[in-house]
């Protein structure tokens, strides 16, 4: 488990109170969890292999942003197939999944 660290100046949690540090921060903060602000997303991934697109497969992962979904859905997309070919290109189509509330 990580210590906690101060929202506005980076330091680590300390008498609860950041004001005690030459750092000019006068409340301590601490950060909000990096899984708090991940949202999940549906991505499709199809390869092209040899000359032909395989069938897309849809994932459902969760990530920050759209680049973060992408990386996570095409290596278990990679992981989980069963072809050994060689991927030429890949093509994916990202849909983030609404908030509730």
């Amino acid at each position: 488990m990580t210590k906690p660290y101060c929202k506005n100046c980076g330091h680590p949690a300390h008498r609860r109170d950041c004001g005690v540090d030459d750092c000019g921060c006068v409340h301590y903060e601490p950060r909000p969890r990096r899984d708090a602000k991940q949202r999940t997303w549906i991505v499709w991934v199809e390869f092209l292999e040899k000359n032909r697109w395989t069938p897309a497969v849809e994932k459902r992962v969760k990530a920050q942003g759209i680049g973060g979904a992408a990386m996570k859905a095409i290596r278990q997309v990679k992981h989980e197939r069963e072809s050994k070919r060689r991927v030429l290109q890949t093509r994916i189509v990202i849909a983030p999944v609404p908030k509730a509330g």
